[in-house]
């Protein structure tokens, strides 16, 4: 199921780009601001737990629930749906697309607007630091927007998915300083395995022996985070090498064909695992 929910999850995240307005967070934010209004007094660890508390918890109840129910079918679009709301927050290739079309168009405020929504950061105003930049982003971003996601649900399903996003959101909530820095902590822990997993992806769909090397020359860092987007890139930009890239914005479609033959390549072992009964 865990397999059939992700192909279809993404499909329609692809094909359906409305549905990108529905991943409000804005629930999550209030919430926050609610519960530590009541915990302000606590450290960060514990306010961290009592936020989780509720909404995790009561997801996994529901996820319980369903199981096995009605021939899992309940559960199953509960499972597709959850998946889809923590995708994102949106479509990794509709931002590259539209980032690509306002380049062709010469709209250069359009460009510098959807470079910063790939980036998450205010991005160059020239134009070939600008597509390297996204280039490079496109590499790490796709961890974060989908990969992660799929990891965290095939392990623990829409319970893991989910509590994924949450400590995200949480770890952006940049106003209560200690608390999110702890939580991008504990995510970035969470993102370790599955940048490592893509990173491998990228090895594998490109240049091998250059992602290698890139790897093992990429900088080393005690930042979990910056670690893992260290690994990312850098294998990424060494699986990139030796193409035979026309311009710059050939640059942007090879990340953008590295990353989904990356994430294909790691759903074709899932596939394999689904066949021999490790996963249903």
């Amino acid at each position: 199921m865990a397999l059939i929910s992700i192909i279809l999850g993404l499909f329609l995240d692809r094909t359906f780009r409305h549905l990108h307005d529905l991943r409000d967070m804005t629930w999550f934010e209030f919430y926050t601001q609610a519960i530590l209004r009541f915990t302000a007094k606590l450290i960060p660890p514990l306010q961290f737990i009592i936020i989780l508390a509720a909404p995790v918890l009561l997801l996994f109840v529901i996820q319980m629930f369903l199981h096995n129910f009605l021939f899992n079918l309940p559960g199953f679009i509960f499972g597709v749906m959850v998946f889809i709301y923590c995708l994102g927050p949106a479509c990794l290739s509709t931002d590259i697309e539209a980032y690509i079309h306002a380049r062709t168009l010469g709209d250069e405020d359009e460009a510098l607007h959807y470079a910063g929504t790939i980036t998450d950061s205010a991005a160059s105003t020239s134009p070939d630091q600008q597509t390297s930049d996204v280039t490079r982003a496109i590499l790490h971003v796709a961890n974060e927007r989908i990969f992660a996601t799929i990891f965290w649900f095939v392990l623990l399903g829409p319970f893991g998915a989910m509590t994924y996003r949450l400590i995200s959101e949480l770890s952006k909530q940049i106003e209560y300083n200690e608390l999110a820095e702890f939580s991008a902590f504990i995510h970035s822990i969470m993102a370790w395995i599955p940048a490592r997993m893509l990173a491998t992806g990228y090895a594998l769909t490109g240049n091998f022996d250059s992602a290698y090397h890139a790897y093992k020359d990429r900088a080393i860092t005690s930042d979990i985070t910056q670690g893992n987007i260290e690994v990312l890139v850098s294998t990424g930009l060494g699986a990139m090498r030796n193409l035979d890239l026309e311009n710059e914005t050939s640059k942007i479609y090879a990340a953008q064909a590295l990353v989904m033959r990356g994430i294909i390549v790691w759903i074709g072992m899932l596939a394999v695992m689904t066949l021999g009964g490790i996963f249903n």
